[in-house]
């Protein structure tokens, strides 16, 4: 009886694995979002103004962090959770150095960088000084909290070395 619910809550890891699709396939989104900005950019390109240009870039830049934030996620959590990844040409190095805390440190690294673009942005579309101040605000705390999960994943190596994969 022990192993069959043991078999069946492993098994249940694979329930994750639309998650992680539907992770990947919010990439098309954000194609889409993209060429959108660069087809204003390049249709606008004689009448924009250098602050225009530089908004569309955060942009751009902006949603090149979350679809690395989406891809990172989605394929350490699958190998994480679900099963070992094994590709033809070998595993990408990146993928052995990325466990839960380096994934929590690399996601809150990016919310705070997106905050802080966005931040950019609503100052250079001269936003009024109220909304600025949350927003700085805002961003404040993400980079406060971002700072607090690196020393507590920092802290926790030191304490407890991670295990050997076999």
């Amino acid at each position: 009886m022990e192993r069959a619910i043991e078999g069946l809550l492993l098994g249940m890891r694979w329930l994750l694995l639309p998650l992680y699709v539907a992770l990947l396939a919010a990439l098309l989104a954000i194609y889409v979002v993209v060429g959108r900005e660069l087809w204003h950019a390049a249709t606008d390109i004689m009448t924009i103004t250098d602050t225009g240009l530089v908004n569309i870039l955060l942009s751009v830049l902006d949603l090149v962090l979350l679809a690395n934030l989406l891809v990172m996620v989605a394929v350490s959590s699958y190998e994480s959770y679900v099963s070992r990844i094994t590709a033809r040409g070998g595993k990408p190095e990146w993928l052995g150095k990325l466990d839960s805390g380096n994934v929590k440190v690399k996601v809150a690294v990016s919310v705070a960088m997106i905050a802080a673009i966005h931040l950019l942005r609503a100052f250079l579309e001269d936003e009024e000084m109220g909304r600025l101040l949350v927003m700085g605000g805002v961003s404040l705390v993400f980079t406060l909290a971002t700072l607090a999960i690196a020393m507590v994943d920092r802290t926790a190596r030191h304490v407890v070395p991670p295990a050997e994969d076999a």
